[in-house]
C-alpha cells in the first residue's frame, strides 16, 4: 500500500510510505513514478545487507537499514530486517514489510510529525528517520540484558534445559544483533562520501546516528562478554553437578557390591564357615555392615567424595 503522508505545515519535500508493496504497488510506482524494475527488485528484496548506492541514470539515492525485530512464538530470538530509503529529488520514498512498520508506526503521533516537518529537506528528514530507527537497537539490548539478570539469579539455585534454551536465544539475538549493527555502521560512514547533498543540519543528524549506533555496537559486546561468561558459568556448574551425580552412583554401587557378594556366598548350597547357627544370619549382616562402612571410610579419606 502506497500512503503520502502528510505534515502539519508546509514542507519542500514529500514523504510517500510503502508497506508490504504489491505487484499493483509496483505498477503504479512504475506508471506515477517512473520507478526502474531494477529498483523495484532493489527495495521489494527482504534479504538486502544495509547499504547505500546511487543510480546515476534516475539520479536516485537508495539507503538500506537494518532494524531488530522481536522475538515471535515461532522465532524465539531477535533477529533484523531492512527498511529501505529511496530519495528521488525532494521525495521520499520508504518501504517497510508488516514486520518492521513498528519503526514508522511511531511517526504517526501529532508530535512526532511535528519534530519531522522541522527538517530543512528532504535528506535531514531522512537523516532523522535513521536517527529513530538506531535507537531501537538500544533498546533491544536493554531487553536482552533484563532477561540475562533473571537467568543470572537461577544460577545460585538451579538451571533446567528451559534456562538454557532462553540463554541459547539470548546468544543468538546478540550475535544478529551485533552484525546488523556494524553493518548499518558501514553504511552510515559511507553516507559521508555519498552523493547526497547534506545540510548542516543533515550532517548532524547523521553524526547523532552514528553516535547512537556506536553506542548500540558497544551495549552489544558489553552484553555478549557478558552472556558468554554466564553461558561458561552455566555449563560449568551443569558439569560439575555431573560428576557430583556420577561419584555418588558409584560410591553406592560399589558400598552394595559388599551385600551381593556376602548373599552370593551364602546362597550357594555347599557348607561355609559359619552356617550351622540359626543366628549366623546376624553375624553375617553385622559383617556385611562393617565392611560397607570401612569401604567408605576409606574412599572418603582417600578423597573419593
Amino acid at each position: 500500500m502506497i500512503r503520502q503522508q502528510h505534515f502539519p505545515v508546509e514542507t519542500s519535500y514529500r514523504w510517500f510510505d510503502v508497506s508490504n508493496l504489491s505487484e499493483e504497488d509496483s505498477n503504479r510506482l512504475q506508471d506515477e513514478f517512473n520507478f526502474t524494475p531494477d529498483i523495484i527488485s532493489y527495495v521489494s528484496d527482504r534479504h538486502e545487507r544495509p547499504h547505500y548506492d546511487y543510480d546515476q541514470h534516475t539520479h536516485s539515492h537508495l539507503l538500506v537499514y537494518d532494524v531488530p525485530i522481536w522475538p515471535t512464538s515461532s522465532i524465539k530470538h531477535f533477529t533484523a530486517h531492512p527498511i529501505t530509503f529511496l530519495v528521488i529529488g525532494n521525495d521520499v520514498f520508504t518501504f517497510h514489510t508488516e514486520s518492521t512498520s513498528y519503526v514508522f508506526d511511531e511517526f504517526n503521533d501529532e508530535k512526532m510529525r511535528d519534530r519531522l516537518s522541522e527538517a530543512e529537506d528532504v535528506t535531514t528528514l531522512v537523516m532523522s528517520f535513521l536517527l529513530y530507527a538506531s535507537q531501537y537497537f538500544q533498546r533491544a539490548v536493554t531487553q536482552l540484558d533484563v532477561e540475562r539478570n533473571i537467568l543470572d539469579t537461577k544460577l545460585s539455585d538451579d538451571i533446567d534445559n528451559k534456562d538454557l534454551a532462553e540463554l541459547s536465544n539470548i546468544e543468538k539475538s546478540l550475535v544478529y544483533l551485533s552484525s546488523s549493527i556494524q553493518t548499518d555502521l558501514m553504511m552510515l560512514n559511507g553516507l559521508k562520501h555519498s552523493k547526497l547533498e547534506f545540510s548542516k543540519s543533515a550532517t548532524e543528524r547523521l553524526d547523532d546516528a552514528l553516535i547512537e549506533s556506536n553506542q548500540s555496537s558497544e551495549m552489544v559486546q558489553i552484553s555478549r562478554q557478558v552472556t558468554q561468561t554466564l553461558s561458561t558459568t552455566s555449563n560449568n556448574m551443569m558439569n560439575n553437578n555431573l560428576n557430583d551425580t556420577m561419584k555418588f552412583l558409584t560410591v553406592w554401587s560399589l558400598v552394595l557390591t559388599i551385600p551381593t557378594i556376602l548373599t552370593g556366598f551364602y546362597g550357594m548350597n555347599v557348607k561355609l564357615p559359619i552356617a550351622n547357627n540359626s543366628l549366623d544370619w546376624v553375624v553375617i549382616i553385622i559383617l556385611m555392615v562393617v565392611l560397607m562402612v570401612w569401604l567408605v571410610f576409606l574412599m572418603k579419606k582417600n578423597h573419593f567424595f
